[in-house]
């Protein structure tokens, strides 16, 4: 299945495909978005104003997915970002407009886009849910064998391709690229979606998304397994 690199314009149907993939999921679905069914088109707000400001993180890199010979119609849409002291030099390698961009421009348009076009299927308290979280985990991502990956941070196919090969394609690129470089994959994955992912390598089990008691903003939140594969490659 063809996969290539995002360009700023597939943000929005990548957007839409995310919204579809996760309305009913534990995370992004329920926590994040409790009004999805009074407001259903407005989810994707949240995913768009996500992968704008991944679009311009010098560690990220989006793909997108799509029919062969079909390169605009997006089928699915991953996030993957460059962890660890790798990362950092691809942050600091990317030219100076992209830095202010996303430092400045994106924050501001995706604030004043929230006051025009408000996300009224999310709970304004659960936005930064995931930010909120982090502490509690990522001491996982801190051990010598497992500092420098490559993290899966989104991964969604439009229900109407599932089951097509395009989810594979998508986790395969960032392994490959794992593999390039001789370091592993990780990423938290959804309720139920662990044995996809066991089954492609990325099967090492760390803990999950939610420990920390109920100080941990997602401690109610099904899944969340944190997934390594071991070092690949070189």
């Amino acid at each position: 299945m063809p996969v290539r690199p995002a360009n700023f314009a597939d943000l929005l149907p990548a957007a839409h495909v995310c919204a579809k993939a996760f309305f009913d999921e534990d995370l992004f679905g329920i926590k994040i978005h409790p009004n999805r069914s009074a407001f259903p088109g407005e989810m994707y707000l949240f995913f768009l104003r996500l992968l704008r400001s991944d679009f311009f993180d010098g560690r990220t890199r989006i793909l997108v997915s799509h029919p062969k010979d079909q390169l605009n119609s997006i089928t699915g849409v991953a996030v993957w970002i460059r962890k660890g002291p790798g990362g950092d030099r691809m942050a600091a390698s990317q030219s100076w407009l992209a830095w202010f961009t996303g430092r400045f421009i994106i924050p501001a348009y995706n604030y004043l886009g929230s006051l025009v076009w408000p996300n009224r299927a999310a709970d304004p308290a659960m936005l930064d849910v995931l930010d909120r979280a982090m502490p509690f985990t990522e001491h996982y991502w801190k051990t010598p064998e497992r500092l420098e990956n490559w993290y899966l941070s989104v991964l969604g196919t439009a229900p109407e391709y599932q089951g097509h090969g395009y989810g594979k394609e998508l986790l395969q690129w960032g392994i490959e690229r794992a593999a390039e470089e001789g370091i592993c994959v990780s990423l938290v994955s959804a309720n139920n979606k662990d044995g996809f992912y066991k089954r492609h390598g990325v099967d090492q089990e760390a803990g999950y998304g939610t420990e920390g008691g109920e100080e941990n903003p997602i401690h109610d939140v099904a899944g969340g397994m944190i997934l390594f594969s071991k070092k690949l490659g070189k």
